[in-house]
């Protein structure tokens, strides 16, 4: 065997064990995507201002907590569904909306009390009903988009996903504040609701047109299964916006915009590891399915290596960018750089707590 065959050989292992190419293909759209969510971070801290942009950030980290509530974990149910019998996909795509349907009200309500209530939020209800259903709606569809393609093994395809929807939301900041000239915290979140439910409409679209219509039913016997995967998601969304919520309490908007600014940079670092977790996640159903829990376990010790490097390098590549940011959001961010250095420290056991 030549030395070019045994690469390609060896080549092949690296992807029927890790997914290399698998990863590589999910992470380009993937950065894409990241690029274009800094730019739109950026234009919207920059336009709002940053006690504006601090009062915003609660709002969007309430919202990313009730995304997790919305569905009691009928996309993750999808996933192992169809990892194990595709032929089920429109039972469980139903099973999916329907929970969607019956969860969102309740979600909805949930986040305005906690506005209101706890993080005593100083917006009109109005606005604070609005901020919360356009990135609740419209959070919970791209995830499940995402997840229904990841469920057919189209990791790569489901980053794309992600690249459209950072792209609209750009560029719906761009127009309005750099381009119209505007400013106020209410009228842009009139703007981004608009824009929020029309790309939840396309995005669902999209997933009809792409894998056929769902047979809605609500699966009984696996909502305590559902149950089960709910509780994991809202426990790694709250760890990454409770903080915010709580400083809310305490400080004033000036100093939460400065730390959302800054937890705002780990998004370099957390989609690298989301990638991997997309790609790997249909296998640990797999061998769960094929070997049970000792399956499953071996199979995570063999990819923790793998994240556990990936996190350190998104670490590295977090503490970086932070030390750049606040050149494009104005001196009132000067302060975020330390911050940010200080939050990615935790990068590498966020992305062993993945598998």
């Amino acid at each position: 065997m030549s030395i070019f065959e045994k690469a390609r050989a060896y080549g092949r292992r690296v992807e029927e064990r890790f997914r290399a190419l698998t990863f590589v293909a999910a992470t380009l759209p993937t950065f894409a995507a990241l690029g274009i969510q800094l730019v739109a971070f950026a234009v919207t801290a920059r336009g709002l201002g940053l006690e504006p942009f601090g009062a915003y950030t609660v709002l969007t980290s309430i919202a990313v907590v009730c995304v997790e509530i919305v569905g009691l974990g009928g996309a993750d149910l999808l996933v192992r569904g169809v990892a194990r019998t595709p032929r089920r996909y429109p039972f469980y795509l139903g099973n999916l909306l329907v929970l969607i349907g019956l969860t969102f009200p309740l979600a909805l309500v949930a986040g305005v009390l906690v506005a209101v209530l706890f993080s005593e939020s100083s917006l009109p209800l109005q606005f604070i009903v609005l901020a919360l259903a356009g990135e609740i709606v419209v959070g919970r569809l791209a995830a499940s988009v995402e997840l229904g393609m990841v469920a057919h093994r189209q990791a790569a395809r489901a980053g794309w996903v992600r690249f459209l929807v950072a792209s609209l939301r750009c560029a719906t900041a761009i127009v309005f504040f750099l381009v119209l000239g505007f400013h106020d915290l209410g009228a842009w979140i009139v703007v981004a609701a608009i824009q929020s439910f029309a790309t939840a409409a396309a995005l669902l679209v999209l997933l009809l047109a792409s894998y056929g219509r769902p047979r809605f039913r609500l699966m009984m016997r696996e909502v305590s299964d559902g149950a089960g995967f709910w509780l994991n998601q809202i426990s790694r969304a709250s760890q990454g916006n409770v903080d915010r919520l709580i400083l809310s309490r305490f400080a004033d908007d000036a100093s939460v915009g400065i730390y959302s600014a800054s937890s705002r940079v780990l998004m370099v670092g957390l989609l690298p590891i989301q990638v991997a977790t997309r790609v790997t996640y249909p296998n640990f159903f797999r061998h769960g399915h094929q070997g049970g829990l000792p399956a499953t376990r071996l199979y995570a010790l063999k990819v923790a290596p793998v994240m556990l490097g990936i996190g350190i390098g998104a670490g590295v590549a977090a503490a970086l960018v932070g030390q750049l940011v606040p050149e494009l959001l104005g001196r009132d961010f000067a302060g975020m750089s330390s911050v940010a250095a200080f939050l990615s420290l935790a990068l590498p056991m966020i992305a062993l707590q993945y598998p």
